[in-house]
C-alpha cells in the first residue's frame, strides 16, 4: 500500500541510482486531502540501491507547483518483489485516472540525466519547471479541405509549430 509522505521533498540526490520511470500522458482533476481540485500529473519512478528498490509515486499540481509524494508503506523492497510494487503503484495512478506510460531513459549519460531532471520530482525548486502550457503549440492549418479524404484516402496538410516551423504531415481521414 502506498501512504502520503510529507518527509520527501523532492528526489535530487536519487538521479544517477533512477532505475525506471512512468508518467502520465494526461492530467486528470484530482482533489488530494486539505487541497482543492486541480490537474495534476502523476510520476512513478523506481530507485535501487544496491539489491534493493524504493518506489514513489509522485503527483504534481501544475498551476499551484506543488508535489506530494506517496511512499510504499513498507519501504524498500528486495529486487525480486520489486516488479510487483511498481505494478501496484501503477494500479493506484491508474486507480485516479492516470493513464501511465513508461519514460525512455537514454543510455549516453548525458541525455539521461536531462530527461530525469525534467521530470518535478527530480527539481529542488518547482518554480523552474516548464510546465506543458510553457511548451510550443501546435497548430493546424486546416483539416479537411473536400478531396478523395472523404472517400478513405489521406489529405496532405502543413502543420505549423509557434516560432515559424513547419512541418508536412498526413492526415487519415476516418471517414
Amino acid at each position: 500500500m502506498f501512504i502520503s509522505s510529507d518527509s520527501v521533498r523532492n528526489l535530487v540526490p536519487f538521479i544517477p541510482d533512477v532505475w525506471e520511470i512512468h508518467s502520465s500522458v494526461n492530467k486528470p482533476v484530482i482533489a488530494l486531502p486539505d487541497r482543492p481540485p486541480e490537474s495534476t500529473w502523476a510520476y512513478v519512478i523506481a530507485i535501487k540501491k544496491d539489491k534493493k528498490m524504493q518506489v514513489f509515486i509522485y503527483l504534481f499540481r501544475e498551476q499551484s507547483r506543488e508535489g506530494v509524494f506517496y511512499t510504499y508503506d513498507q519501504g524498500e523492497v528486495e529486487l525480486m518483489n520489486a516488479k510487483a510494487v511498481f505494478n501496484e503503484a501503477l494500479d493506484f495512478t491508474g486507480s485516479m485516472g492516470f493513464i501511465m506510460e513508461r519514460v525512455e531513459l537514454s543510455d549516453v549519460k548525458g541525455q539521461r540525466e536531462e530527461a530525469i531532471k525534467s521530470v518535478p520530482a527530480f527539481m529542488a525548486d518547482l518554480k523552474l519547471y516548464k510546465g506543458s502550457s510553457e511548451v510550443d503549440e501546435l497548430v493546424l492549418d486546416s483539416v479537411y479541405e473536400g478531396g478523395e479524404g472523404a472517400q478513405g484516402g489521406a489529405a496532405e496538410e502543413v502543420l505549423k509549430i509557434k516560432g515559424g516551423k513547419q512541418w508536412s504531415a498526413r492526415i487519415l481521414s476516418l471517414f
